[in-house]
């Protein structure tokens, strides 16, 4: 199963079983191919449904959660099929499967057939609302998780409330997942035995929300979705070319004060409405209408420029295209582009952390359907 890896890669070594479709299961497995984990797709002869999601093939939103990973056809509904995906596992560290609860069980490849192979197993099951309670039976998508776990209600716009931006929910459980196994294989080396991780998107996401259930529960308040810009201060402003600033105060005076130069407005310093922060948070529209005209007299880089100068906390809103071409990311060195022969280019994304002070080297372009079949069965 073992494919050549760098010994100094922090996972070098731990061998990964990926059975995942869609985003959270292969989001989980692809964090620890990025760390050095071989990881194993293992699909059933139709491929991971993602593979046909946009245009077919390698399309972009496949390759990014299946990047560093080798792809073997298996039908598990068959018993070759179940029988060889437990040669797999005889000598695999991880399993990821983000099958619906039961699913595993029928197949006859559950927790209990897995351990029976393989004791020191770590199997990473992801589902939607876990696998008892009464939510365990409803299908979930990142869709549904969002709108149970309170997430969607403090990122929709209550006068225009549509969904927007990237599948977080799927995100945010992949990476939790991940975290969860890293922890089972530290606990692995104590105890030497294996675990049984379920990691549900619901608790996942609830989880992500430390602030939102800590006003819950401590003061007794749901947050809103203007409730924390309100509170740090943060705004978004229009320029003249049509592209926008966001500015983040927080509490340091110093900020404010430098606003109020960088702008033109010094009476604002002055201005009852404005002399305290609470004062700031009270009044945050009418602060925020006042400024909008302002901002629309220039463009969005001479106010980056003149914010910066007075050492106010500041960004462009950037599109992800803008983001790639932005200096500082291109000097952290995790995020950049490669030709591959016969399919154009194709992202190479690390993980964000640098070790000894450098990224560590970008994985392999995502598989083609069953490319390393033959590879990993005679291995």
């Amino acid at each position: 199963m073992s494919a050549p890896t760098s010994p100094d890669l922090p996972l070098a070594g731990l061998r990964v079983i990926d059975l995942g479709s869609y985003i959270s299961g292969p989001c989980a497995a692809v964090l620890l191919a990025e760390m050095g984990a071989d990881v194993v797709k293992v699909e059933p002869p139709a491929g991971d449904p993602f593979r046909k999601w946009e245009s077919g093939g390698l399309n972009a939103t496949f390759v990014a959660f299946n990047r560093g990973k080798r792809s073997v056809v298996l039908d598990l509904k068959t018993g070759e099929g179940r029988t060889r995906l437990l040669d797999l596992v005889r000598i695999a560290d991880v399993l990821v499967e983000n099958f619906r609860p039961g699913v595993m069980d029928r197949l006859g490849i559950g927790w209990d057939a897995l351990r029976a192979v393989r004791p020191e197993l770590v199997h990473c099951s992801i589902s939607g609302f876990g696998s008892s309670g009464p939510y365990a039976a409803m299908p979930a998508f990142d869709g549904v998780a969002l709108g149970y776990s309170g997430l969607a209600g403090l990122l929709l716009d209550p006068e225009d409330p549509r969904l927007r931006g990237p599948a977080l929910a799927d995100a945010i459980t992949g990476h939790s997942a991940a975290f969860a196994v890293l922890a089972a294989l530290h606990a692995r080396h104590r105890t030497g035995r294996g675990e049984h991780l379920e990691i549900s998107m619901l608790g996942a996401l609830v989880h992500f929300l430390h602030s939102a259930v800590a006003k819950n529960v401590v003061e007794g308040r749901d947050e809103t979705p203007y409730l924390r810009p309100r509170s740090s201060q943060a705004y978004v402003w229009a320029t003249r070319d049509g592209r926008q600033v966001l500015v983040h105060l927080s509490s340091p005076p110093k900020f404010w004060e430098g606003l109020c130069a960088a702008t033109g407005r010094p009476d604002l310093a002055t201005d009852e409405r404005f002399a305290t922060r609470p004062d700031r948070q009270r009044h945050y529209e009418v602060l925020r209408a006042e400024l909008a005209p302002v901002f629309a007299e220039r463009d969005r880089d001479d106010w980056l420029q003149a914010l910066q100068a007075h050492g106010v906390p500041c960004a462009p809103v950037n599109a992800v295209s803008e983001a790639l071409r932005d200096p500082q990311l291109a000097h952290l060195g995790i995020i950049d582009v490669l030709d591959e022969p016969g399919l154009g280019p194709m992202p190479q994304i690390r993980p964000p952390a640098l070790f000894g002070g450098a990224a560590l080297p970008a994985v392999a372009r995502a598989p083609y359907l069953g490319e390393h079949t033959e590879e990993v069965l005679r291995g």
